[in-house]
C-alpha cells in the first residue's frame, strides 16, 4: 500500500478576536503528498521510408509497422494500443555524381589512307567528296601526295575494322564517279583501340518520402527498453521522451484533499488545546494546489537510426538478437503529487 506523507510546512495560523464571538477565527494550512508509480507509458515513434517510387515507399512503410508488431509479440512485449498520429508524403531532391554506362566499352579502328596521285585541279573536288563522308582533315605529305584517316567505332574490334573498310570502299566508288581512280587510295596503316564509355554525370535524384508517426501505449513498463531497442533495429525513429500516466487520478485527488483537510483540522485542534476556545464549522476552504493531476514526462538517450530496406530481408529472430545487443534500460519514474488547502474555522 502506498504511504501518504502529510506535510505541514510553514504553518500559518492566526487568531482574530472582537467583541462578537462569531469574529473569532483561525486559519490553518494542510498539505498532503503522495508518491506514486505510473500505470501506463506512451512513446512517440516515426517510421520514415524513401524511394524513387512512391508506392514502394508506402508499401515498405507498412511492412516496417507490421514487422515491428511481430517483433513485439515474439519478444513478449505487451502494449495496450498503437495509434497513428500523423501520416504524410512529400518529395525530396538531391544531386548525385553517378556513373553512366557503367562497364560499357567499344572499339575504335583508324585507317590511314594515302592518295598516291592528286593534282591541284582535282584537290577541290576530292576534298568536297571527303567532307560529305564526314572526313574533314587531309594532310599533304613531302612527296606531294595526300593522306587522310577513316575512323569507325563499334561494339567489337572486328566490327569496327570491317566498318572502316566498308567506308573506304564506298569512298572509292564515289571518287570514281567524279573521275578519280579509286585504286590510287591505299591503306598505309591502321590502329585498334578500346574505348571506355563510362562517365560521371551530376544527376538530379527525386525521392518520395513517406512519414508515419504513431504512439505506443503500454502497461508493460518492465520492457520499455526492449520496446525502444526493437524500434531502433528497424530504423524507427524515437523522440527520446516517455509520457507516464496513472489510473484513477480523480480518486487520488480526492484522497489528497481529504488528507490535507484532516491535516489542517489536526493543526487547528493542536493550537486550541492550549486555550479555552473550541472549533466550530469551517468558514472558508481555499485550494492552493497547482492544477489537476496530469501525465508527466521522463527522458532517455535516443539512438539516431535511418531506415534501410535491407532490414526487411532479415529474419525476426536475427532482428531480435540484434536488438538484444543494445539493452536500453528505462526505469519508470515515480512522481509526487500534492494538494494544499487553507481552511478558516470559526471558534467559540
Amino acid at each position: 500500500m502506498k504511504k501518504i506523507i502529510s506535510i505541514g510546512l510553514l504553518i500559518f495560523s492566526f487568531l482574530s478576536f472582537s467583541d462578537l464571538a462569531s469574529d473569532k477565527r483561525i486559519q490553518v494550512r494542510g498539505t498532503a503528498t503522495k508518491e506514486v508509480s505510473p500505470n501506463t507509458a506512451k512513446l512517440q515513434l516515426t517510421i520514415r521510408t524513401e524511394n524513387e517510387n512512391l508506392d514502394k515507399a508506402s508499401r515498405q512503410n507498412s511492412e516496417i509497422m507490421e514487422k515491428y508488431k511481430n517483433l513485439l509479440k515474439k519478444s513478449n512485449v505487451k502494449y495496450e494500443k498503437i495509434n497513428s498520429t500523423d501520416y504524410s508524403t512529400y518529395k525530396n531532391y538531391t544531386y548525385e555524381n553517378v556513373i553512366v554506362n557503367k562497364g560499357k566499352k567499344e572499339y575504335s579502328t583508324t585507317l590511314n589512307v594515302d592518295v598516291s596521285t592528286l593534282n591541284l585541279n582535282q584537290l577541290q573536288t576530292f576534298i568536297s567528296v571527303l567532307a560529305k563522308e564526314n572526313i574533314f582533315s587531309t594532310t599533304r605529305n613531302k612527296d606531294m601526295s595526300y593522306s587522310f584517316k577513316i575512323v569507325s567505332q563499334k561494339a567489337t574490334s572486328k566490327e569496327a575494322y570491317q566498318d572502316a573498310l566498308n567506308k573506304l570502299n564506298s569512298l572509292k566508288q564515289k571518287l570514281s564517279q567524279k573521275g578519280f581512280n579509286g585504286e590510287n587510295l591505299k591503306i598505309s596503316g591502321f590502329d585498334n583501340q578500346e574505348v571506355n564509355l563510362e562517365k560521371y554525370e551530376n544527376k538530379k535524384v527525386e525521392e518520395n518520402i513517406v512519414s508515419h508517426s504513431f504512439e505506443v501505449v503500454t502497461r508493460d513498463l518492465r520492457n520499455l527498453g526492449k520496446l525502444v531497442d526493437l524500434a531502433n533495429v528497424l530504423g524507427i525513429e524515437t523522440t527520446g521522451y516517455i509520457e507516464y500516466d496513472i489510473d484513477n487520478k480523480e480518486v487520488l485527488e480526492d484522497e489528497l484533499y481529504k488528507t490535507a483537510y484532516e491535516e489542517a483540522l489536526k493543526k487547528a485542534g493542536t493550537f486550541l488545546d492550549k486555550t479555552q476556545l473550541k472549533l466550530r464549522k469551517p468558514v472558508t476552504i481555499t485550494d492552493n494546489s497547482y492544477g489537476v493531476i496530469s501525465p508527466y514526462y521522463s527522458y532517455f538517450n535516443k539512438q539516431y537510426s535511418d531506415f534501410n530496406e535491407e532490414v526487411l530481408k532479415k529474419s525476426d529472430s536475427a532482428l531480435i538478437e540484434e536488438a538484444g545487443n543494445d539493452s536500453t534500460i528505462i526505469n519508470p519514474q515515480k512522481s509526487s503529487f500534492s494538494k494544499t488547502v487553507y481552511i478558516e474555522f470559526e471558534m467559540n
